[in-house]
């Protein structure tokens, strides 16, 4: 199976903008493939020499094979809805780079962007617990997605994990997590369990987003610290009650094995 770990990136200034002029430029790209697929362009056998973008090629490569899945899926979706479907359009800043195209060493990730007109590797800091260096030095490493997760940019990296299989006697019971819905439960016997309120979390991390801006501009640190403690306790009793819950229901199912997805 196929698991994700995040790493905090610290660039420069310099390598910031690098950075997010690459991500930029990478959304801009998909977005004008779809466009020109919906418009009767073929991009089936388009390579990056067709591509017009400030990308390095291996990023050019990964924008032309993102365009190729939204349109599969949008020419599914089309095919099985009688009513108009909205054409996706790409809006959160990212970029993908394969597992060929950056390295990891130590506390630093190498990759590929444009410098001048030139496609250069740069070497962006980062901080790497000894968890995440030990899976990434012993297993073989996915696809790697650049984002931006509120003013900072991070490292979303796909790595291969092995999975114990277990044996036919076990009751498995399989857990996903999402957003809209925290937490999703699926038993042998068919039964399916929601948890959580996913808008309810939302609107809380909101909630204290707008406080700590309210405080810190009117110069109040004391009262910011005081609200993002109570911030982290409530978000941990909410977590906290939807494990129990998840372990209940497992215990209600004679459940041996619980697998998150």
């Amino acid at each position: 199976m196929q698991l994700t770990e995040t790493v905090k990136l610290y660039p420069n200034k310099y390598r910031t903008e690098l950075i997010k002029a690459t991500m930029s430029e990478y959304i801009s790209t998909v977005n004008h493939l779809v466009l020109d697929a919906i418009n009767g362009r073929a991009i089936t056998k388009i390579t990056t020499a067709d591509v017009n973008a400030a990308l390095p090629s291996a990023l050019c490569n990964q924008c032309i094979r993102d365009a190729k899945s939204i349109i599969r899926k949008y020419n599914k979706v089309l095919r099985n809805s009688d009513t108009q479907v909205k054409l996706p359009v790409l809006k959160k800043m990212c970029c993908y780079i394969n597992n060929q195209n950056f390295r990891i060493n130590d506390d630093c990730i190498n990759f590929p962007v444009i410098i001048n007109g030139k496609s250069k590797r740069i070497s962006v800091k980062t901080k790497i617990s000894k968890k995440q260096k030990s899976i990434f030095s012993s297993s073989k490493l996915g696809t790697m997605r650049i984002v931006v997760k509120g003013h900072d940019l991070v490292a979303q990296i796909v790595y291969d994990a092995k999975e114990d299989a277990a044996s036919s006697n076990d009751n498995v019971m399989g857990v996903d997590f999402g957003i809209k819905c925290p937490a999703v439960s699926y038993c042998p016997d068919e039964s399916v369990k929601f948890y959580g309120n996913g808008r309810k979390n939302k609107y809380i991390r909101r909630h204290y987003n707008n406080l700590r801006k309210r405080f810190q501009k009117a110069k109040k640190p004391k009262a910011v610290a005081k609200i993002n403690n109570k911030e982290q306790r409530i978000m941990k009793d909410i977590d906290h009650k939807l494990s129990r819950e998840i372990v209940n229901t497992a215990k209600a199912h004679d459940v041996s094995v619980i697998k998150l997805e």
